[in-house]
């Protein structure tokens, strides 16, 4: 029996409530402007990209167990996001692109090259979505990139600690 901490169940609730917002008010297709459906589909494309650069860090077999566990539930909770924005594209009658962002392949060889890639590679997803959410004219469609930026920032936290590497947004408010 696994023992459930506040951080795993926090993000495993907020995984959860993106699914529902997809599919609820996300717009129809009177609602859709294109640079929204734009946004969406490049948030997809990195989510897409980061499934993938889990599985390739999962399959290098250079993880401990405890941090292959993390990067499987990275992994998953990026899979929810991916399956949220596919929901609300597809409530919003668009086309789901089936593209994946084009990201830097890395040759893992240690534990520490999985950690400080994916530490950047989730500072990026992490600052798009910050820039993504304001200029959404729909604002579920900002609700949804807000609650998946909220997972994303969770993720750079803890691999920020992980590494040692500082604050993970040096300048922040937190000290």
């Amino acid at each position: 029996m696994s023992t459930l901490s506040r951080a795993r169940a926090a993000g495993a609730l907020a995984t959860l409530a993106l699914v529902p917002l997809a599919l609820g008010s996300a717009g129809g297709a009177e609602r859709v402007d294109g640079g929204d459906v734009k946004a969406l589909g490049a948030s997809l494309a990195l989510e897409r990209a980061a499934i993938k650069a889990y599985a390739d860090a999962l399959a290098a077999n250079v993880l401990s167990p405890p941090v292959a566990a993390v990067i499987t539930r990275f992994s998953n909770e990026h899979a929810a996001q991916r399956d949220a924005i596919v929901a609300a594209l597809s409530q919003a009658s668009a086309t789901v692109p089936t593209d994946e962002a084009p990201l830097d392949a890395e040759s893992f060889k240690t534990e520490g090259d999985v950690l400080a890639y994916a530490y950047s590679l989730e500072r990026t997803i992490a600052g798009s979505y910050v820039k993504s959410v304001g200029p959404y004219k729909n604002r579920d469609y900002a609700t949804l990139a807000a609650s998946i930026l909220g997972v994303t920032t969770t993720h750079v936290a803890l691999l920020a600690e992980a590494l040692r590497s500082g604050a993970p947004y040096p300048g922040g408010l937190v000290t």
